[in-house]
């Protein structure tokens, strides 16, 4: 918890919490054994609110540490943009803004794609599906709608033919933007320091295991 929150190297843990070459192990053996991801989706199941989804997402800088990963950038999800290699962070969250889940990526790859593989893995029957003109297509609406969900997507400005939805329960999505800069006040999150996916993916969640605990 303390390398998360102040991103520092793992060979500067202060050695009140032991060894750093121990914990750093123990967190490996941990993140391998799925340990981090069982425990958000048992909070998740447990204590979400299912008035409605939300779907998001967010890109973070690769620290300097981080750029020579084992497989090569791409592999591990950190592309190379016009100016630096960065990483996006595709999430669902619940009515009151608690993280469900996520999906990690290249800063590269479309918030689009993302959007169903979230939506099939969290959204439930008659549940709001609240999300920005990004993720508005026939093709996303239609999959809501089967699922049993209710589209709430304004209309790109370019569309001939504009869908109605309710701005009220659109301006629920500020407690994504809440959520999202509540998770970078992790550092470990706000910059990329991970070579590897998995162990990114393993802070992600502890993050997301903090906030809904409130830590």
């Amino acid at each position: 918890m303390w390398i998360l929150r102040v991103g520092a190297p793992w060979r500067d843990l202060p050695k009140c919490f032991g060894s750093w070459q121990s914990v750093y192990h123990r967190f490996r053996a941990w993140t391998r054994s799925g340990l981090w991801a069982c425990v958000l989706r048992g909070l998740a199941d447990r204590l979400r609110d299912d008035e409605s989804i939300m779907i998001d997402s967010t890109a973070m800088r690769v620290h300097a540490h981080g750029a020579n990963p084992a497989g090569g950038q791409a592999a591990q999800a950190m592309p190379r943009s016009r100016s630096s290699l960065s990483t996006k962070i595709h999430m669902a969250y619940d009515a009151l803004g608690y993280p469900l889940g996520f999906i990690i990526t290249g800063a590269n790859v479309s918030d689009f794609d993302q959007a169903k593989p979230l939506l099939q893995k969290h959204l439930k029957a008659k549940m709001l599906a609240i999300t920005d003109k990004g993720y508005d297509s026939d093709a996303i609406r239609a999959y809501v709608n089967q699922q049993g969900g209710v589209a709430v997507i304004p209309p790109k400005a370019n569309r001939a033919i504009k869908p109605a939805f309710d701005e009220h329960l659109y301006h629920e999505r500020h407690r994504i933007e809440n959520l999202f800069s509540r998770l970078k006040a992790f550092r470990r999150i706000a910059t990329r320091y991970e070579k590897l996916h998995t162990t990114f993916s393993a802070m992600t969640s502890l993050a997301c295991i903090l906030i809904w605990l409130k830590c």
